[in-house]
Parts: structure tokens; sequence; C-alpha cells
């Protein structure tokens, strides 16, 4: 039986073995590819690995995007300079693809593609390097030269092995490529010449790579290779922002760019790849494809010989090891005196910050790259006065600034730590306030750019409004809470024990992050101040549950297999109240119809909605076996605190309808009770359901959990504001008491049924005041 050569079978193995490795680090330890016999601790349940699913599904729309824009790029390129000189509506754009489609591309239309792959190429070389760790060692080849291999077979599975194993080069060139290919008529086999096409330039781009870092490691110390990687991050922004900005709109200078890019331009790898793709016969295909295939093997030749004069005294340089300062004992001294601003924990995050120059431009550098790119790019320079015009366009962009400084920090705090986060547990403090003081540090400084823009944007203006100071206020308030959230966040995305650099943070949570600022932003753009101001408060509630969560996670950082008990969070009744609202808004849809909802309608479907959240809820609980879960009888004096909180809650809603009726601001009733028996169905949603179904929700699930967090007070207080803000903005005065006199009474009693009676008496009283009022 025939077998492959050695050098092939090894180049095959190691190729394989990356594979598997990007393949563990994307989706980590999905339950359905472990062993499900294996050992397991008794005292605690295994750690829940799901994130693969969640990743994949994540990927999709991230595609998608990536394929929109490319299909605009090149769209907006052939509209500029094609045959097509005007694509200004979407029927243009239609015409300008079948246009595009008809013929093969022209000249300047290629040179105009090129110059774009080419940039796209560059974002495949650097952004692999910005993201690796250069200052570390490579344990990968330090160990791979013990294998009983030639050094050359193991240089050539090393690039190899890159070029495959580039997610981030994949990204950028695949949809380009692909959207080449289906305007060169290959239709639904374009992926097919798209991959084709795209393998040479990320050959090149791994060869180039591994050029690069393996020479840096074996002769620059890790303090420079730090620097320099700071820079290298700086770089793949450029061409990142150039080639997207193509998809962005017609007005950038990219487009001069493009127009002008020489025609030897067309000659390299990106451009061969691009006639090859869009080539008018199969003969041209071929020879453009031979010469691409030979300026490949070209760079694979001189390449390969530049890395065996690299390798040829090993793979540990000298610039392995950094040399450390020592300072005298009076200069230690004379720094221990000096007064320095925050606590030890802040003190060395901020030295962190100041020696790890890629940390530094990462997090406090590339948020001004980035938004100065958004404006200098895409050709919206002249927009600036627009930006102070706009409130809500400038409170935007000052959280956008912060929240991404909290990205590049405050969300990589454990990840930061690295293989030292073991010595946070032997600190005199716990791990809990050590990361609490490390968001209020990462909040004080992602507020610095937001307070200078505000403070420009007043200075300049010549005059302000009060609008403009509570969207200012709004967005460093969103700033505040966003640091516990990515703290938070960052405790579940970061694996210490993770041994590859990039398996350490998981990026399911990431774009969790980025989804959450997304909405936030977008509640800062809404017209209504009420809106807004819900939004904070929803924020705030989830950055405690969050917090909460996080607070369980941390004794279990450090243990490979075990998860924190099961016990009911604030987090379960936030979400719960999304389930118990679609469901009540779907159960709605099916009962009535096509007409218009009535009011048993809505008692029905709130009393189902409501029993689906409690019995869902119970069942996730009893399967959990989780604890604190809370109960409805068996308190202490019911009645008591039940209808002393109805009698307080009463006398407000009270006061307050009669206030309203004397103002001319109570509203009408919106259905008629006179037919049909409808107050029944009126006094058994008020009465019956809302209590026990809200209370649930509000006090038992969010109070509850906020009550393992919080004092008593704030618990009440952050519940009842949740509780309020529901409901109609009208109503959320006398709701807000209702809650608070509900939560006193669910504190003193223990039991759910308290708070039930007050909702019950509170929802009676205000009904019988409406009625005697019409």
């Amino acid at each position: 039986m025939s077998t492959l050569p050695a050098p092939l079978r090894t180049v095959g193995l190691l190729i394989g073995l990356r594979l598997r490795r990007l393949l563990n680090m994307l989706g980590r330890g999905l339950a359905f590819q472990r062993n499900r016999t294996a050992s397991r601790r008794a005292a605690t349940p295994g750690k829940r690995r799901l994130r693969a699913l969640l990743s994949l599904l994540l990927m999709v729309p991230m595609l998608l995007s990536f394929g929109h824009l490319a299909r605009s790029s090149v769209l907006n390129l052939y509209c500029q300079l094609g045959a097509a000189h005007s694509c200004s509506t979407d029927a243009f754009m239609q015409s300008a693809a079948v246009q595009l489609r008809s013929a093969p591309f022209d000249g300047a239309l290629i040179g105009a593609l090129t110059f774009q792959l080419a940039l796209l190429w560059l974002v495949s070389l650097l952004l692999p390097l910005a993201a690796g760790e250069l200052s570390r060692p490579d344990w990968d080849l330090e160990w791979l030269v013990t294998l009983p291999v030639s050094n050359g077979t193991l240089l050539w599975a090393r690039v190899l092995e890159r070029s495959v194993a580039n997610p981030a080069g994949l990204i950028a060139l695949l949809p380009t490529t692909v959207v080449l290919a289906w305007y060169s008529g290959y239709g639904w086999l374009s992926l097919l010449p798209a991959l084709l096409a795209c393998w040479p330039l990320l050959v090149v781009a791994a060869m180039l790579r591994t050029i690069v870092d393996t020479g840096l490691r074996l002769s620059l110390s890790p303090a420079r290779l730090s620097n320099l990687q700071a820079i290298i991050s700086l770089l793949a922004m450029l061409p990142m922002y150039i080639g997207m900005s193509f998809g962005m709109g017609t007005g950038g200078f990219a487009f001069e760019w493009a127009a002008a890019a020489p025609a030897w331009l067309s000659w390299t790898p990106p451009g061969l790849a691009i006639r090859g793709i869009n080539a008018p016969d199969a003969l041209t295909a071929l020879i453009l494809a031979a010469l691409l295939l030979a300026q490949l093997a070209l760079v694979l030749a001189l390449g390969m010989a530049l890395l065996r004069r690299q390798l040829r005294h090993g793979v540990v340089g000298q610039g392995q090891r950094a040399s450390v300062r020592h300072a005298s004992p009076v200069q230690a001294s004379a720094a221990a005196q000096r007064w320095r601003p925050g606590t030890a924990i802040q003190r060395r995050e901020l030295t962190l910050l100041l020696r790890d120059r890629n940390f530094l431009v990462q997090t406090m550098l590339l948020p001004i790259v980035i938004l100065g790119g958004q404006f200098a790019v895409t050709g919206k320079l002249q927009d600036m006065q627009k930006l102070l015009d706009s409130p809500a366009l400038l409170a935007s962009t000052g959280f956008f600034l912060g929240t991404y400084t909290l990205m590049m920090s405050a969300f990589q705090n454990l990840n930061k730590e690295g293989g030292a986060l073991w010595l946070l547990y032997t600190f005199p403090l716990g791990v809990e306030q050590a990361l609490r003081q490390k968001a209020q540090l990462w909040a004080a400084l992602a507020m610095l750019y937001p307070a200078i823009l505000f403070g420009v944007a007043l200075a300049v203006l010549p005059g302000w409004h009060w609008q403009m100071a509570g969207l200012m206020l709004l967005a460093l308030a969103g700033i505040a809470l966003y640091a516990v959230i990515a703290v938070a966040l960052g405790v579940f995305a970061s694996d210490p024990l993770a041994v590859e650099a990039a398996a350490k943070m998981r990026p399911t949570y990431l774009y969790l992050y980025m989804l959450l600022t997304g909405l936030y932003i977008a509640a800062l753009s809404a017209g209504s101040l009420v809106q807004q101001l819900v939004f904070v408060v929803l924020t705030g509630a989830l950055a405690v549950a969050l917090w909460q969560k996080a607070r369980d996670e941390i004794p279990f950082l450090l243990d490979p297999a075990a998860s924190p008990p099961a016990r009911v969070s604030a987090a379960d009744g936030l979400i719960a109240t999304m389930l118990f609202f679609v469901l009540q808004v779907l159960a709605l849809l099916v009962l009535k119809g096509k007409g218009e909802a009535s009011l048993p309608d809505i008692t029905l479907a709130f009393g189902i909605a409501g029993a689906a959240t409690y019995v869902l809820t119970r069942l996730v609980y009893w399967r959990s076996k989780a604890s604190g879960v809370p109960r409805i009888g068996h308190g202490r004096n019911v009645w008591r605190h039940g209808l002393t909180g109805a009698a307080v809650a009463a006398a407000c809603g009270i006061a307050y309808t009669v206030l309203l009726k004397h103002s001319g601001q109570l509203p009408p009733p919106a259905i008629a009770l006179a037919q049909d028996w409808h107050w029944l169905w009126l006094i058994g949603l008020t009465v019956l359901a809302a209590p026990l179904c809200e209370e649930f929700i509000f006090r038992g699930l969010l109070q509850g959990g906020l009550r393992r967090s919080l004092p008593a007070w704030q618990a009440i207080v952050f519940s009842s504001a949740l509780f309020a803000i529901v409901h109609p903005p009208l109503s959320m005065l006398p709701v807000f008491v209702l809650g608070l006199s509900a939560g006193w009474a669910y504190e003193r009693s223990g039991t759910l049924a308290a708070p039930m009676l007050v909702h019950a008496g509170y929802n009676t009283a205000i009904l019988a005041c409406q009625f005697a009022m019409t």
C-alpha cells in the first residue's frame, strides 16, 4: 500500500492540528463533543459550554454584513470609474449591477478593484500580527523543532497552516472575491473561484507574517516588540478603513487614490487574482493563474531562504528576555513616598497601562483613530458642524468614545492578568472588590474623551439648551454603567486556563457588549426623554444583574470543571420580564385575530403569559435545584403588612387621580364596561391576574435577586423603578409608590402573599375612585 512521503504527512498533520486548535478557540467544549461519561465534581455542577453555537449564530450576520459592504464597494467603484457615472438612487444601482454582469470589467475598474483588494490583503497580514502577542516567546515553534523532521518541513507546515487558519484574512478577502466572481458570471458557484483566488493571497500573507514575527522575536526585546505591536495595531486600521470606505459612500478621497492606481498594480498577486476571476475565456484565466502561481512560488522561495537564515542559530534569540532596571534604595524610597492617587489596585492598573505600549495604544489612541477615520476616510470632515448641531449625535459620539475605551480596557481586565490571575486571589482584598476598583478607574478614564468633546462643543457653540446638557449627562451616566457591564462580561469572556493566547478571550461576549452599546446609542437618539430615562434604568438594572452573576462566577474562574450553584438572581427577573411581555404580545395577537383587542382578550393574554412565565421559571429552578426561590405562603404578619402597604399606596394613588381629574389630564376609559360583563373581566385583570403575575416577577425575582447584592432599600427602589417604567408614563409615579409599598411588604413578611395583597388593594381602590368620578 502506497503512503504519502513523510514531509507531506508531517505538513498535513500540523495543518490539521492548527485547524483543530482554531475550532477549539472558536467554540471550546461543546457539550455534544465532550465525553458525557467524564468524571465531574459531586459538589458543584460542571461548567456549561455552549458558546460555539452562539459564535456561529453571530458569525452569519457578520458575514452577511461584510458581503453587503463588499457589494456596495464594487458598485460604488463601478459607478465612479466604470461605464455608469451616476448611481444616486436604488434604481441606478440595480442598473449598474446588470451592466456590470453583462461585460468584462474595463481597465479603470480593474485597477480600482486591485487597489481595494491590495488594501484588504494588507489587513489579512497586519491584523493577525496586531492580534498576536509578539512580546511572548513562540513556544509553539520551540516545541515543533524537537520533532524528528527537518526544519524546512516545519517551516513549510507553518506557512501553509497560517494560510489556512487565518480567519481575519478570510473575512477580509472572501466577501469581495465572492462578489467579484458573482458579477463575473459564476452565479451560485462564485464561492469556488473566490476561494481559489484567496488562497495564494493568504499564502503570501502567511509567509510575510512568519518572516516578520520570527525575525522580530529573535532580534528584539519584549519591550520593543510591544512598542512595535502598538504601531502595527495603528497601521492595520489605515488599510482597513480605506478598504471599507468604498462601501460607505462615494465622497471619500480613497476613490481618487483608486482612480490613480498605477497600471503595474494589476500584475501583482491581487491584480492577477481579480483578472483571473474576470477573465473573458478559460485560456486567459489559465495564463493568469499560471502567472499568479509563478509569483507565489518566487515569494515562497525567497521567503523560505530568509527564514532558514533567520533560524540558522536556533529558534531562541537574545531578545527573548527583557532587561530589568533596578532602582537604588534611595530612589525606591522616594518613589514610595511620592503621593499617587487611587487605590493600590488602581495604581497597579495605571502602571500596566503606561508600561504596555500596545495596551496604551489600543485603549487610549485607537478610539481617536477610529473616530477620525470615520470622518476623514469617508469624506465627511465637512459634516463636523452637523455633529455640533445635533445633540443626539454629539452625545452618541461621546458615548461611543467612552465605551470603545472600555471595550479595550475594562472588558479585558482578567485577560490582561494572563497567567498571573491567581495572584489576585492571594491579595488581602477580595477579587470582587479589586474588580470594582478597576471598574471605577476605567470609568473615569473612559469619560476623559467624552468630557473633552462635550467641553469643546459647549465652548464653540454660541448657546446651549437643557436637552443637550441632559443628553451629555445621560451619555456620561451610560459610560459609568457600561464600565460595570464591561467588567462583568469580561469575567465570563475570559478563560485564564486557556493555553493559546487568542483562546483566552471568548468573542461571543464581545459581540454581546457591542450589541448592548448599540442599543444604548439608539436610546440616546430617541426623541422622548421618558424613553431615554427608561433605558437608563434598564441599563442600571442590567449592570447590577450582570455584576451579581459575575460575582458568583469569580470563585470558580480557576477551576476547570466546576461552576457556581444555581441561585435566583436579578438577571432571572429581567429575563422573566422580557418573556412575560413577549408571551403577552403573542397571545394577544392570537386571541384578537384581525380585529381590535377587547378587554377579555387582554385579560386572557395577560393571564396566559403570566401563567406560562411562572411555570417555565419554576420548572427551570426545579431542574437546576436553585436556591432562593420566592414562596407565596408561610410569611410573617402577611395581613398586617399587606393592608398597611395597600393603604399607603391607595392613598397616594387616589390623591394623584383626583389631581389629574381637576387638572383635566385624566384620560377617559379606553374600554366600555357597560356591555358583556366587561367589568368582571376588568376586576379579574386588575385584582387577580396583575397582582399574581407581576408580583412574582418584580418582587419575587427582581427584588429578591437584587437583595443578594444590595441593601433592602436599594433593592426595593430599583425593582419599583423597573416596575413603574413598564407602565404608561402618566401612571408611573403612583405605580412607583405602589412598588415601594409592595417591596416593603415583601421585605417585612418574606412572602409574596403580602405584596400581592398590596397590589390587589391598590388596584381596587383606584378602580373604585375612577368609577366614582365617571
